[in-house]
């Protein structure tokens, strides 16, 4: 929803403040997604590592646009990427068209759920890049979720997700500016967050706001806003197993580091239950 935010106040003065797009998340941000998080490499080398145990093919679950996607097929891997937005597939679908014949030949998109995925074939490698997993906020979307998963992963395959370690000693209320960048068209670009951190409930709300100027242009701010819920490690170990999952190995970070209770994240990797 556009909300228009220029005109006279009751003073008579001139409002000069942004007009305001109000946005689903994945719509809002899908075009300035890869800006803000093209440095962001570390999972893309640990699921790598993980494919050189299994080979292909890969399904890369909630896959945006494509950030972990398009390494995967200039490796050489078969990849399939599953995401509901169809903003993101766009960007990622765009990203693919400049890859090598061979490398798109490799690519497979498909706009679904994976709540409710079928794509009638299984993986040797299965994952949920970042922490897209903590956006399913109830025990039910994430069995389903899981099932789905499971189904899809071959016998002898891998699945490995993370998940933030719900730290108590974070602050209930957090503002932080995220920085400035400028874009190839002239855009400058600055994003802002908000967060509240509901500690019974273990859920974090984030607001986006994202100033977007140029010369030519006025200021426009593009706000998006969504609900993460972190999991304990033996709710997570629990879940897993009710799913036909078994947990091989816990990391704490993305260089296969220990999992420890000073840990920031848990990284799973897990295959299916006999």
């Amino acid at each position: 929803m556009r909300t228009p935010r220029r005109g006279r106040s009751s003073s008579g003065a001139l409002d000069i403040s942004a007009e305001t797009e109000n946005l689903d998340l994945y719509e809002g941000s899908a075009r300035y997604y890869d800006i803000w998080h093209e440095e962001y490499k570390d999972d893309i080398r640990f699921f790598l590592d993980l494919a050189e145990r299994t080979g292909g093919p890969v399904l890369d679950c909630m896959s945006g646009t494509g950030r972990v996607l398009i390494p995967f097929a200039e490796a050489g891997y078969e990849v399939t990427g599953v995401d509901r937005s169809p903003a993101m597939l766009d960007v990622c679908a765009t990203k693919v068209s400049f890859l090598s014949p061979q490398e798109e030949a490799r690519v497979a998109i498909v706009q679904a759920d994976i709540r409710e995925m079928d794509l009638g074939r299984k993986f040797k490698l299965v994952f949920v890049p970042y922490a897209s997993f903590l956006h399913l906020l109830d025990t039910k979307d994430q069995e389903a979720a899981l099932r789905r998963i499971r189904d899809h992963l071959d016998d002898d395959g891998l699945f490995s997700f993370v998940v933030f370690s719900p730290r108590l000693d974070r602050p209930e209320q957090l503002l932080r500016h995220r920085g400035t960048k400028l874009t190839p068209q002239g855009e400058v670009i600055s994003w802002f967050e908000a967060q509240t951190f509901d500690r019974k409930a273990r859920r974090t709300t984030v607001h986006y706001f994202i100033d977007i100027s140029r010369q030519d242009r006025e200021l426009r701010r593009v706000t998006a806003c969504f609900t993460i819920r972190y999991m304990p490690y033996l709710e997570a170990l629990e879940l897993l197993g009710s799913c036909g999952l078994r947990v091989l190995e816990t990391y704490g970070d993305w260089n296969f580091g220990p999992f420890t209770e000073e840990s920031d994240m848990m990284v799973f990797v897990a295959e299916r239950s006999p």
